[in-house]
């Protein structure tokens, strides 16, 4: 652990929805991102997560003890294209707005993305498939109707390898160039707002991208 958060390992990114929020199944908005990892690493990983799963089931049976739930886990067993397995994937999200439960204010959030000095990214980069790095997050457990299991919060991400996601297709495909308007692109950043989550590493530290 680094800071107020559990950080994971080193991992490899999959789907990462971690500069703007996705709103394909939620209107609302959530940040998220799949960390794969293996060998010791994983099974470490998936022990926290288990460990504390099981924690928080013995309370909910203390309250109702003759309740039965649907268990849910975030994570789950990767396969390559040769259907080998290659690790696990470890689920942590985020939701982007919402209104507080408690107190009825509405709120926004989003996680801190930091780079190998922990220096915030700029927003306009776009963080794809096969980028490599570790998550700070949160152990949140919870019980729903009959919905019960462990979710990881999602808090700041540290890139230390980055692929960038670039979209299918190319407009110079598409359009002829013409003469017209420039873009002008001003830079946002993340703001370090958690503090400091990440361990410096003199590895890491001259930055892999």
């Amino acid at each position: 652990m680094a800071g107020k958060y559990p950080v994971t390992p080193k991992g490899e990114f999959r789907w990462p929805h971690i500069m703007v929020a996705d709103t394909t199944y939620k209107a609302e908005g959530q940040f998220h991102i799949k960390v794969l990892l293996s060998g010791a690493e994983a099974e470490d990983m998936q022990k926290i997560v288990d460990d504390a799963h099981s924690e928080w089931k013995k309370k909910c049976q203390q309250k109702s003890a003759k309740k039965t739930w649907q268990e849910y886990m975030p994570y789950k067993v990767s396969l390559d294209d040769e259907g080998m397995e290659e690790g696990t994937e470890f689920h942590f999200k985020l939701k982007a707005s919402g209104t507080n439960g408690r107190t009825g204010q509405t709120f926004t959030q989003r996680p801190v993305v930091v780079g190998p000095k922990n220096e915030p990214l700029p927003s306009s980069i776009k963080v794809g498939n096969g980028s490599v790095g570790r998550v700070a997050y949160e152990i949140a457990p919870y019980e729903h109707g009959t919905s019960l299991g462990i979710q990881l919060r999602l808090r700041m991400v540290q890139v230390l390898k980055l692929v960038e996601y670039v979209a299918s297709g190319n407009a110079d495909d598409v359009f002829d160039v013409e003469e017209g308007y420039e873009v002008i692109v001003e830079e946002g950043n993340n703001q370090t707002e958690e503090g400091q989550a990440f361990e410096d590493d003199g590895e890491e530290k001259s930055g892999d991208f």
